[in-house]
């Protein structure tokens, strides 16, 4: 009895195991690990019912145990079972007979010797069956027929030797099998399209309707930054004027009792990698509000009206996380003022109304709400008017460049984990990178720190911060580059030219150094030290435009000959010219803006021809007068042009303290032997 209830035992832990084999393999199932058998042993006394409830219960389990298939693989796989079985079965001679191929001669000749007492007549093909003692052979060959679909030769063949002759129609089954293949690639197609839509239904939501997911906004996620005031350097006021608004998200009640009303929006004006973005997240991160970042184009798509439902979901998004920032980079992609496209298009009717909805949406908020959109452009004036109007965007906020305090502020910033050596000094490096912004900063530090890793340095020095700026600026140096001598002279003589010209004629920036080592597209350079300044007097633009000229005078001057490196040079000086006379007034012209004005037409101008030449003529008079300046200035001094290109033929790098040595009178050879304190006096 004892054996016998072991041995139940054992064939209920088998079910066991049978069940658990079978949840494993159901997909929707949780995996369980397997327990281990154990055998449970039941004395005489129990009741042998008890064993079969059991029994019954695992049986009605397994019973209620369904293998599910996804209905699309069910389909998939049902047909090609139907395709397979159907194909079989219209061929069906070739699975049980054997069957050989033959060409139409020997077919016929096969029929006149006897060896085929049957022939099968399909639509493409003849069969010919052999029945021998028990065994049949089988030879099939392609149907030859003349043009009325007749073989008259071998009908009397066939005749003659008593050869039974079958017409058969075509199969059901191989109708079938035609059809299914050829409605295959459908069934397949239909298929991917149901395929995709259960995942499109499926991330939006199962909204039926709404396959493609078109006008569902991308569900733009909220952050936090971490960013703060004392992250962005070099803009003290624009900080000053964000400060309110961080006041405002984490105080309101203080504005409201004075009556005061916080702006709904803050326009960031500024050039890029001013630092505008990074504003936007110090005030998310000051305010500890949810910041909800987007891109003006993310609103623009191909269907018209896609982008006006992802502003409605992005202000919906915003007001569920109150206090909440919400920043539109590259505003001018859809804020662009409404009706400039003469042409119309889908294109544009898709912006204007997602521009439409934004401003709807910025006047359907309260300040109570504590919603701030804050936007940035560096294309302010092609914003639409209803943007900038009070109650929208009604504070902007220029972002300008950093001057030589800012930068020194952003390079300590931007420093902070990096090991400078000794010898740097910051405030060097900020006085010759003016027009340098925020980003081009802290790139210069990084491509300084890739240069001292380079050298297996830990430590940046003031030469790896040097090469860093000429890097930035101008490119990759091409040290390594074979240049021949006349190249050689010519570009000593050129950038000697630049050099030697700025540092005599009064107005023009200073000298910080020159090169004649390739770099970029350049083949020298000579990099000035100019002065922060608010604007630019026309003493100092004329000087500018005698040191553009200065190069291709020294080629003339010295070569008797001149190259095409004078291009860039020229382009600019006339590029100057052009804003004295017809830009700001200061020419013999008088003081008129003679500005081509953006009426919406291409190829139109409010110039007659009369004053369009008057400005050539002007132009051509102002830059012809200067280049004769510049020639006779450097005619004067031809001989400190002499030593200017022979140092730099020597040295290669001059800087711009021997530069001023050389002019003062100090020899080639007395320059070279000239320390750094030596040195200083002529900075």
């Amino acid at each position: 009895m004892e054996d016998k209830n072991i041995k139940d035992d054992e064939i209920l832990d088998d079910q066991n195991d049978n069940q658990e084999d079978v949840q494993n393999q159901d997909e929707e199932k949780e995996i369980k690990p397997k327990k281990p058998k154990k055998k449970v042993y039941i004395s005489d006394d129990e009741n042998a019912e008890e064993i079969k409830k059991r029994i019954e219960s695992l049986k009605n389990k397994n019973n209620n145990i369904s293998f599910r298939v996804k209905p699309p693989i069910f389909f998939f796989l049902i047909l090609i079972l139907m395709s397979t079985l159907f194909y079989f079965y219209g061929n069906k001679t070739a699975l049980f007979q054997e069957k050989r191929e033959i060409s139409y001669t020997q077919f016929v000749t096969k029929v006149k010797q006897g060896d085929i007492t049957e022939i099968r007549e399909s639509q493409e093909k003849l069969t010919g069956i052999k029945k021998v003692a028990g065994k049949v052979e089988v030879f099939e060959t392609n149907k030859l027929t003349d043009r009325l679909g007749q073989d008259t030769y071998l009908m009397e063949i066939s005749k003659e030797k008593n050869v039974n002759i079958v017409v058969l129609g075509t199969p059901v089954s191989s109708i079938i099998t035609r059809a299914i293949f050829s409605f295959a690639p459908l069934f397949m197609l239909l298929f991917f399209f149901y395929f995709i839509n259960k995942k499109m239904m499926g991330s939006s939501g199962g909204v039926i309707g709404n396959p493609f997911n078109i006008g569902k906004g991308k569900g733009k996620i909220s952050e936090r930054p971490n960013v703060k005031f004392s992250d962005v350097a070099g803009l003290t006021e624009e900080k000053e004027e964000l400060k309110e608004i961080v006041e405002f998200l984490k105080n309101p009640a203080r504005f409201e009792k004075a009556g005061a009303r916080v702006p709904k929006g803050v326009l960031l004006l500024g050039e890029p990698g001013t630092g505008k973005t990074l504003l936007a997240k110090a005030v998310a991160g000051e305010s500890e509000a949810a910041f909800f970042p987007i891109s003006g184009s993310e609103f623009i798509e191909l269907y018209v009206g896609v982008g006006a439902s992802r502003v409605r979901e992005l202000f919906k998004d915003a007001k569920k996380e109150a206090p909440a920032i919400i920043f539109i980079d590259e505003i001018d992609a859809v804020g662009r003022r409404r009706g400039q496209n003469k042409n119309g298009g889908g294109g544009n009717e898709e912006r204007e109304q997602t521009l439409n909805q934004l401003l709807v949406e910025m006047d359907g908020f309260d300040t109570d709400q504590r919603i701030i959109v804050m936007a940035a452009t560096n294309r302010s004036d092609v914003l639409d008017p209803a943007l900038l109007r009070g109650g929208r965007f009604d504070r902007r906020i220029e972002v300008s460049r950093p001057d030589v305090k800012g930068r020194i502020e952003i390079l300590k910033v931007h420093s902070r984990n990096k090991k400078l050596a000794s010898d740097v000094k910051l405030e060097d490096i900020a006085k010759i990178t003016p027009g340098f912004v925020g980003a081009d900063l802290e790139n210069l530090l990084n491509e300084a720190a890739i240069l001292a890793a380079r050298k297996n340095s830990d430590e940046i020095t003031m030469e790896d911060l040097d090469e860093a700026v000429d890097k930035v600026g101008m490119g990759l140096g091409q040290k390594s580059k074979i240049i021949s001598k006349r190249d050689k002279d010519m570009l000593a003589y050129h950038e000697g030219g630049h050099a030697l010209a700025a540092t005599l004629i009064p107005g023009a920036n200073k000298v910080h150094k020159v090169t004649i080592i390739p770099r970029g597209d350049a083949g020298g350079y000579m990099m000035p030290l100019p002065e922060e300044t608010l604007g630019k007097t026309r003493k100092q633009i004329l000087a500018e435009i005698n040191v553009l000229f200065a190069g291709r005078a020294g080629e003339e001057l010295m070569m008797d000959d001149i190259a095409t490196g004078a291009y860039s040079d020229i382009k600019r000086a006339t590029e100057l010219a052009k804003l004295l006379i017809s830009s700001v007034g200061m020419s013999e012209l008088g003081p008129i803006n003679y500005e081509h004005s953006d009426n919406g037409f291409m190829l139109s101008s409010d110039l007659s021809n009369e004053t369009a030449r008057e400005i050539d003529l002007e132009v051509r008079k102002l830059l012809k007068f200067k280049y004769e300046e510049t020639l006779n200035l450097l005619r004067d001094n031809k001989e400190t042009l002499e030593k200017i290109a022979t140092l730099l033929k020597e040295k290669e790098t001059v800087t711009g303290s021997e530069i001023r040595a050389l002019v003062s009178g100090s020899s080639v050879n007395e320059v070279l032997e000239l320390d750094d304190e030596q040195l200083e006096k002529y900075y």
